[in-house]
């Protein structure tokens, strides 16, 4: 005989739920995930975004606390085919850049540690080891972590003159404020020099804005820029051709460290008649090629100058260390790899577009900057040009409020 069971349990071991109610629970489901995601996600990048405003804070800290003790600005070095030598300070003979020289301001003396002494046994791997070891501080966590990427350039300069080839070197994604332009400053960078007969007579291009139109490229002698021909009196002239301000920095550099030290002795009219035409030398910024610029030289005064800032990094290619201002070591000299300047507003990441001396930054709101007096702003990318070019001078005399 069959056990008896109530037609009300029965009725209870029947029920389920039905496909209907399955598909209605899981796009409910889908719909709150849908609707919680944005929010996660703006979340973390929040985060990463204070992450990468704080790395600035840290940086800039280094730097301070590196002109507190050396009484100068760090050096920008000497280009970016030079790697830093530790035996060499961190002024006008330091060929390694401001990266290089603030390690012992942020408690990385060990790195700089590794390549001194080198021998030539041993110099390649040392610096191999150097250029391969993470440092977070130089990371934006919104664009990629501090892990060292593919080398597709070599030959570095380092000590004993060796040359190094790394295969893979970490990067920087923080520049220094190199000036208001890199390959087309003012033309006012030559006057103080103009009646130097050593370099009166140099020729110089120069694009001339004739009329406010879109100008026409010139070769004048400097004095000429400043005497009753006219040439440098309209406020868009400057140095260089007319189309080619945006275009990565071209810079001589020495062939040894004998070379190099010979050049930190040069006369200003020794530098203008260089290939590059001494232009990496007499930049307005606070940190440029072969530099030691003291407070007393910002002229504008250390909280209306930019000291350092995100650099801009083409989308996509960060995490291949492709994009033309991201391809050297993190201890490279004066190079638009750890070195910006303000021709160019800031600029969001973005796909396809090379601007290799902008400042930029993968946030939406803007880019992190920091002025000489050691705050920290996050500047627009929509920032008036005009603004963003007397923040970078140091000495233009002009005062503006800080967006």
């Amino acid at each position: 005989m069959s056990a008896y069971t109530s037609p009300f349990v029965r009725s209870r071991l029947r029920h389920g739920f039905t496909l209907v109610e399955l598909l209605s629970v899981i796009a409910i489901i889908a719909t709150l995930v849908a609707l919680l995601l944005p929010a996660v996600q703006a979340a973390r990048e929040a985060a990463r975004a204070t992450a990468c405003r704080n790395h600035v804070r840290q940086l800039t800290t280094a730097v301070l606390n590196h002109e507190s003790n050396v009484r100068h600005l760090p050096s920008g070095g000497w280009s970016d085919v030079w790697l830093g030598i530790a035996d060499r300070g961190s002024g006008v003979g330091q060929p390694g850049g401001w990266t290089f020289s603030i390690l012992p301001f942020m408690e990385q003396s060990a790195l700089l540690e590794t390549v001194a002494g080198a021998t030539a046994e041993d110099v390649a791997a040392r610096y191999q080891s150097l250029m391969s070891m993470p440092v977070s501080l130089f990371a934006c966590p919104s664009r990629r972590s501090s892990a060292p990427l593919p080398m597709a350039t070599s030959g570095f300069r380092a000590a004993l003159d060796a040359t190094v080839s790394p295969p893979v070197a970490t990067r920087s994604d923080y520049a220094a404020n190199g000036g208001t332009s890199a390959s087309c400053p003012p033309l006012e960078i030559y006057r103080s020099i103009a009646s130097d007969p050593a370099v009166a007579s140099k020729s110089v291009q120069i694009c001339h804005r004739m009329g406010g139109g879109d100008g026409n490229t010139l070769t004048v002698s400097i004095s000429a820029m400043f005497g009753n021909g006219g040439h440098g009196n309209h406020a868009d002239d400057h140095v260089g051709i007319c189309s080619s301000c945006s275009d990565p920095v071209v810079v001589s550099s020495p062939s040894s460290v004998g070379e190099g030290d010979q050049w930190t002795r040069d006369s200003v009219a020794a530098k203008v008649n260089r290939p590059d035409g001494g232009l990496p030398d007499l930049q307005d910024g606070l940190v440029f090629r072969m530099s030691a610029v003291r407070p007393a030289a910002v002229r504008d005064g250390m909280s209306s100058t930019y000291l350092l800032g995100e650099k801009y990094v083409a989308a996509g290619l960060a995490k291949a260390g492709t994009d033309a201002g991201d391809t050297a070591p993190l201890f490279v000299g004066y190079s638009d790899d750890n070195l910006r300047w303000a021709f160019d507003t800031p600029l969001q990441d973005t796909h396809g577009l090379s601007r290799p001396q902008a400042f930029g930054s993968p946030h939406p709101g803007g880019v992190n900057m920091s002025l000489a007096d050691g705050s920290v702003r996050s500047i627009p990318y929509d920032v008036d040009p005009t603004v963003h070019k007397a923040l970078a001078g140091r000495k233009d005399g002009i005062i503006v409020g800080v967006p």
